[in-house]
């Protein structure tokens, strides 16, 4: 009999597990706690839900980095795509798919050799018992707000419960973290708030709208009035607005098999960012990078994982899987990152995806070229051109191997 495979959601990451899954024989099961497919790329009008999407979101990255192997976005889309664009995109990519909707995982435990899971649903409690468990859950729920505890007397919010710029017409906003989200909803509010103050370290851009200021520090404390940074400025504010990540979370684990450790921001112990260094032939987790290009890394990393529960790869000894969380942790520090940035790749992505290609015995995708070398060319846009680099289009050659860029 096939190996039954639990996938546990139905975002982007957990598409991608399941239809591997698949095509390698292996019988599926998606458990997903909304009613439709997509994760993160779901808008939601609710705050303080599962959702972290804004109305009129366009993406970081275009659909020629962003899609699966051999599944291209729609011809017609532009390259920065709205979130209702990916949406439609995993729906599609999702059809036929064993989804049970509208079921919340309540627990994943080791019975002998397999896992039980419990799921809540309509019908109530259920038990089932697999071989393979693929953790999909995403990391854009679960917000890290280091200023929840304050006296501001305006509004204070996470970049996890912003939904659209109208709301905040002649306000002045303070953005706190000046990442992609920080820096996309500070250009959005600047088309409607009074005065935008964008402060991070990293609020350095060379041309920003006039009505954004940038202050290239830390925030100390949140006060009555707004903000007070490390050397004692204090900028008031209406609204602040902190953009500073997110947690992992996997309530329904126990700590005897997973540890978030660092603040929460560290999953632990998992060799290459996917496979439980315990349990390397049937548990891992997809996606827990971050500044990566997101559809083809999951991919990836679905991959090697199967070539470890099938067989078709061999498994590295015992000592390779547990020591990898110490000798990444030293490996981040050499690259002047906190423990707590352990699970970013950013420009090591690429020999990273190289490496789990080896280790899980597959093929590397060819067009991964063109995606490395877009994704470097839009890095040096970024920086000199936030505002308006997501106005770019480009233009793939009939084997997909060179890239144009149009502008519009």
């Amino acid at each position: 009999m096939p190996k039954r495979v639990c996938v546990i959601g139905a975002g982007a990451a957990g598409l991608a597990a399941a239809k591997h899954s698949l095509a390698k024989g292996l019988e599926v099961e998606v458990f997903e706690q909304t009613n439709r497919v997509g994760g993160t790329w779901v808008y939601s009008e609710q705050t303080g839900c599962h959702s972290s999407m804004y109305q009129d979101l366009k993406t970081n990255l275009p659909k020629e980095v962003m899609q699966y192997r051999d599944v291209p976005f729609r011809a017609d889309l532009p390259s920065f795509l709205t979130h209702e664009d990916v949406l439609e995109y995993l729906q599609e990519f999702s059809t036929g798919l064993p989804i049970n909707f509208n079921h919340t995982v309540e627990s994943v435990e080791r019975v002998n050799d397999q896992w039980k899971v419990t799921t809540h649903h309509g019908a109530g409690i259920s038990e089932t018992l697999f071989d393979i468990v693929f953790v999909c859950n995403g990391h854009y729920f679960e917000p890290n707000n280091p200023y929840e505890e304050n006296d501001f007397k305006g509004t204070l919010i996470h970049s996890h419960d912003y939904r659209r710029a109208k709301d905040y017409v002649d306000q002045e906003v303070v953005v706190i973290g000046a990442g992609p989200s920080g820096i996309d909803i500070a250009l959005q509010l600047s088309e409607t708030a009074k005065k935008i103050t964008l402060i991070s370290r990293k609020a350095t851009y060379p041309t920003l709208p006039k009505n954004i200021t940038q202050i290239s520090q830390h925030v100390k404390k949140v006060i009555a009035e707004g903000c007070e940074t490390d050397d004692g400025t204090v900028i008031t504010a209406d609204t602040i607005i902190v953009c500073t990540g997110y947690f992992y979370k996997y309530p329904f684990l126990q700590d005897s098999i997973l540890r978030v450790k660092e603040n929460n921001q560290l999953v632990s112990p998992i060799f290459e960012h996917v496979v439980h260094a315990e349990y390397p032939d049937s548990l891992y987790f997809i996606g827990l990078n971050l500044v990566t290009i997101t559809f083809p890394l999951f991919e990836y990393q679905v991959k090697m994982a199967l070539g470890f529960a099938t067989g078709s790869a061999p498994i590295p000894d015992r000592d390779t899987l547990i020591d990898y969380e110490k000798n990444q942790i030293e490996h981040q520090k050499s690259r002047g990152l906190e423990t707590r940035f352990y699970h970013l790749l950013q420009s090591e992505q690429w020999d990273y995806l190289a490496r789990i290609a080896k280790l899980g015995h597959f093929d590397e995708w060819p067009y991964m070229n063109t995606i490395e070398n877009i994704t470097q060319y839009l890095n040096e846009q970024r920086k000199s051109n936030v505002i308006g680099y997501k106005n770019i289009n480009f233009q793939l050659s009939d084997n997909g191997m060179e890239y144009e860029v149009v502008r519009c």
